[in-house]
């Protein structure tokens, strides 16, 4: 496979896993490129950890017996793309 350079300082980027996903990341100015499907995959990996956040945090309102409202995550507002 050929190097990728990176678009803002051409330098060649390297590979990292991040979450068993591969990202193309430049040494020089930390960019990052994602391929086809990996940006998803990092959602769908962020809204599972941001969901058991969520029922941690309801189950521990519940046995205090403190009233709980959900708040609104981040990445709500990425779910506007779907």
């Amino acid at each position: 496979m050929p190097l990728l350079l990176c678009p803002n300082c051409q330098v060649v980027m390297r590979e990292v896993e991040r979450r068993g996903v591969l990202l193309d990341v430049c040494p020089q100015c930390g960019g990052v490129w994602l391929d086809r499907g990996e940006l998803e995959k990092l959602l769908a990996e962020a809204k599972e950890v941001e969901r058991a956040y969520e029922e941690e945090r309801e189950a521990y309102h519940r046995k205090e017996g403190k009233p709980y409202k959900k708040k609104r995550g981040f990445l709500e507002v990425l779910d506007l793309f779907d």
